[in-house]
């Protein structure tokens, strides 16, 4: 399919149906939303041209134009009407808001600058739509060095540097003169790691824009993928209420950082004071030690269970969990009615161990390797890998269990600049959770 570039038109004559010059091409217009009704269309419609004349911008509609294309533009009529152009809802200017501009390849999952716009016609159709977008060198050539009919055609497809406008997305705060409804649904079915990734190369507008359509679990999956100042930035900047509501799908220790690096104290206190009882409490906890201790790098989600339970009990107590914990791989037994640590045993070997009816103390390993919340934290990550060891609980001066030091954060204390890599990598099914997996699934 052959493809008119916008580089290529504007600036061109426009003429009336006699074939004189009435006006030059100063932009095109594409509707992005559908019209009331109506579905969205894959490939956004041209709705009409900005002409200039006598330095005055008007409006002409699509349907009054015969001829469109590199040869020339005419018009049906010799009368336009010279009423000043005004930007209307659902619309976007390709020169204005979209060259130059960046704009989210989902297939790529990459950070794409728009260098030019390609367009054209379907077969049997006589509507032009905004099909491709050129980011290569040629199409920068192509803007500023002279017309040449000799110019190589090219044709859309999946290459590196011409790719399919149904491929990307655009963003709503580039044109903030009008409102369009930019829903970021495709974005929003990445993996929290690759939308962080690409978050890190944009603007804290367009950031703040993908999180406020992403829903709360992957909003909260996607900011605990970020540098913790960078994310702090992001939640500052939401609505209060949603803010507390993503803090609320965090693991604790994440939500945690993130209120800790939040700059007003006043706002942070706020949006614990928003989050529910349960949630809020787990966070002041984490908070109220010091940064480069063992109890300030832990999380509060962890399983225990009473030492007295039977192997088949300790099952259904497993499945009846209101939520699934991100690490289950060790099951941590406590004494009845209390949280003393007095032993740890698997979950293969709690589901597999016979007979079922005997209790788990008697399957439990009971010397335990752990530390005291004021331990500091890069002796606690030392210790895990001594003992090479996937979680370590944290104790207080009681020997009540406080929480656990998952190999994640062990490994980002003893190897910071690592973080990327091992986030969502070594240890994705317990790290992302359990709505994460449900979307693999899905």
């Amino acid at each position: 399919m052959k493809l008119l570039f916008l580089s290529r038109m504007v600036g061109r004559s426009i003429q009336d149906k006699h074939g004189e010059k009435i006006a030059i091409l100063k932009d095109l217009i594409v509707r992005i939303n559908p019209e009331e009704g109506k579905s969205e269309e894959k490939y956004p419609p041209l709705a009409g041209l900005v002409a200039r004349a006598n330095r005055r911008n008007f409006f002409i509609p699509y349907n009054q134009v015969e001829q469109f294309g590199e040869e020339g533009i005419k018009l049906y009529s010799a009368i336009v009407n010279l009423e000043r152009f005004i930007r209307r809802n659902g619309e976007i200017l390709l020169s204005r808001d979209v060259l130059d501009r960046q704009l989210v390849d989902v297939e790529g999952r990459r950070v794409i600058r728009v260098n030019d716009l390609g367009l054209s016609k379907a077969p049997n159709e006589t509507l032009f739509r905004l099909l491709a977008v050129d980011i290569s060198f040629q199409a920068l050539v192509r803007r500023i060095g002279p017309y040449s009919k000799a110019a190589p055609q090219r044709q859309i497809g999946r290459h590196d540097d011409l790719i399919d406008w149904a491929d990307v997305e655009y963003f709503a705060s580039e044109a903030p003169a009008v409102r369009l409804n930019v829903s970021h649904n495709r974005l929003g079915k990445l993996h929290p790691v690759d939308i962080a990734r690409l978050m890190e190369n944009l603007s804290y507008v367009q950031t703040t824009e993908i999180v406020n359509a992403l829903d709360d679990e992957t909003a909260a999956d996607t900011l605990e993928e970020m540098e913790p100042d960078d994310a702090a930035d992001i939640l500052e900047g939401l609505d209060e209420s949603r803010a507390a509501d993503i803090l609320e799908e965090m693991e604790p220790d994440n939500a945690a950082d993130l209120i800790a690096e939040i700059e007003d104290k006043e706002k942070a206190d706020t949006l614990l004071n928003l989050m529910e009882s349960e949630e809020q409490e787990d966070v002041r906890e984490l908070l109220s030690y010091e940064e480069d201790s063992a109890g300030g790098i832990m999380t509060t989600e962890f399983v225990a269970l009473p030492e007295n339970l039977t192997l088949k009990q300790a099952v259904r107590a497993l499945r009846t969990l209101k939520d699934e914990s991100p690490f289950i791989y060790y099951i941590y037994l406590v004494k009845p009615d209390t949280q003393q640590l007095v032993g740890a045993t698997s979950l293969r070997d709690l589901v597999l161990k016979e007979p079922r009816n005997q209790q788990i103390s008697e399957i439990m390993e009971p010397n335990v390797i752990s530390v005291f919340t004021d331990n500091l934290a890069r002796d606690a990550a030392n210790l895990m890998t001594e003992y090479n060891l996937m979680a370590l609980p944290v104790v207080d001066a009681e020997g009540n269990i406080r929480g656990i030091i998952t190999a994640d954060d062990a490994l980002e204390l003893a190897f910071p600049q690592l973080r990327n890599q091992i986030r969502g990598f070594l240890f994705p099914s317990w790290h992302s959770g359990k709505r994460n997996e449900a979307k693999a699934e899905s």
